[in-house]
């Protein structure tokens, strides 16, 4: 098959979506399959910030202009001329709408990879239409965990799969060297984004143990916006000196490695975070907060601990009790409940596994295209009506009992009709959440505005010193 894979950072930097995408597109590309990456950035060049060992497997580029109009026609131009038979996305903005325009018409089915909990969509990034409307736009969409697939209406459910992130394989490690040492180490890792990754609960709950277990030292290995913050916040808890902050890594598996436990304190906003896989490869238990599905989800009886305050609410003090479970057990014990979490990720997102199901889900798609005769947007296309394109959708919410499969198709032709995906049309009454979907969508926008931007500064640059080269050898 000819596989192409759409990211908005493939490029430019290295999340945890394009980790998944760099790992999903080589293994296809080791069973034979040809694969295309196609950057949502405009970039035809890996930045600085993507490892070396990435994009080492042979596959073409095709890189996009979302910017304007001119833009966006020659991007659907792009990918209809592309020879692709069919294409997998996972995008975390509401760029993701810009898949049916690019589509329409291209005969390629293409896929969705949901990369969180879809509540955040529906709830906070953009209008229930927007989002079910493009889900349904897709000939098959992926959601992380099973937990995730009652927020979906029912109509949109059968064209679901239920697929993981991949878990790395298991690392060779000495597990005696870490019973042996006299220091202990709790570590986490991930962007510095408070919104997400809650970090500041993490220093706080820590600074309660730091007196109670003074041989523990906390580490967080990442970087972002908060650092200086979560720096300050550490002194100012009397921690700073316990506390080490790596910053970015291009390998975190060292520290994984001399660590003794794990823990990620978001309360939400996460899918399914490979830092849990990751960890647990070094066979470290687990602590998170019972409010993240997908804490909830992934770790297991035996695995770790979870944090749950009185009424359900998310406290420092919950944490740093989930913590001293897991603090006052032997190295033996922390170890047996790290080498579960290990055998658990292994035995159900293990590489292998996750990436059959992905294999499988292609060929199921691409027969279902070739038996219908039309892709998913094409059905819409033929069947879209006045009513469709003039419908009112303000005050439908997520949780209506409406969500049928032809308000589905209603919702996926106001996309697909739309000049700018983006760009909703004026909508009276619109609340709080609809002016917050539109400056999301503005971010968005801007976002590939200066995308646009960062390529063109770096030919002229590249212009520039080239001339000053030329002149140097006068």
């Amino acid at each position: 098959m000819k596989i192409g894979f759409v990211s908005l950072d493939h490029l430019r930097d290295w999340t945890g979506i394009t980790r998944l995408i760099d790992r999903l597109a080589s293994e296809m590309t080791a069973r034979g399959h040809e694969v295309t990456v196609i950057a949502l950035d405009n970039r035809d060049r890996r930045s600085s910030k993507i490892p070396v060992s990435a994009l080492a497997y042979p596959h073409k580029l095709i890189a996009l202009d979302l910017s304007g109009p001119a833009g966006r026609g020659e991007a659907k131009e792009k990918i209809k001329a592309s020879g692709l038979d069919i294409c997998a996305a996972s995008v975390g903005t509401t760029l993701v709408m810009y898949m049916p325009l690019l589509f329409s018409g291209s005969g390629i089915p293409y896929i969705l990879g949901e990369p969180a909990d879809p509540r955040v969509y529906t709830f906070e990034r953009w209008q229930p239409y927007e989002h079910y409307g493009t889900l349904f736009s897709a000939d098959a969409f992926t959601t992380l965990l099973p937990q995730y697939l009652p927020y979906y209406p029912e109509a949109l459910r059968e064209r679901a799969a239920v697929i993981g992130n991949p878990a790395p394989e298991p690392a060779d490690i000495d597990l005696s060297a870490r019973r042996a040492k006299t220091t202990r180490t709790i570590i986490s890792a991930g962007r510095f984004n408070e919104e997400d990754k809650r970090f500041s609960f993490l220093l706080r709950a820590f600074a309660m143990l730091s007196g109670e277990f003074p041989d523990w030292r906390l580490k967080l290995a990442g970087d972002g916006p908060y650092r200086e913050f979560y720096d300050i916040m550490a002194e100012q808890l009397g921690i700073k000196k316990l506390t080490d902050f790596t910053g970015a890594l291009d390998d975190v598996g060292p520290h994984y490695e001399s660590a003794d436990i794990f823990c990620l304190p978001s309360f939400e906003a996460e899918g399914f975070p490979m830092v849990f896989p990751e960890a647990a490869a070094y066979a470290l238990p687990l602590v998170g907060y019972s409010s993240c599905a997908a804490s909830r989800a992934l770790i297991g009886p035996g695995m770790g601990a979870l944090a749950a305050g009185d009424d359900g609410k998310n406290t420092p003090e919950a944490l740093a009790g989930a913590l001293r479970e897991l603090m006052e057990l032997s190295p033996e014990e922390r170890e047996a409940a790290g080498q579960n979490a290990r055998e658990t990720f292994r035995a159900n997102y293990g590489g292998s596994v996750i990436f059959d199901m992905w294999e499988r889900l292609f060929v199921k798609t691409l027969e279902e295209t070739r038996v219908s005769g039309k892709t998913a947007s094409e059905r819409i296309f033929s069947n879209m009506t006045d009513k469709d394109i003039s419908r009112n959708w303000s005050g439908l919410g997520p949780d209506d009992p409406v969500w049928t499969k032809e308000l589905l198709t209603a919702a996926a032709a106001e996309i697909l009709k739309r000049e700018d995906p983006l760009k909703a049309p004026e909508e009276s009454g619109a609340d709080l959440k609809t002016e917050n979907v539109r400056l999301r969508s503005e971010i968005a926008r801007l976002r590939l505005d200066c995308g646009a931007l960062e390529k063109k500064y770096g030919s002229l640059l590249g212009q520039f010193q080239a001339l000053a080269g030329k002149r140097g050898k006068r």
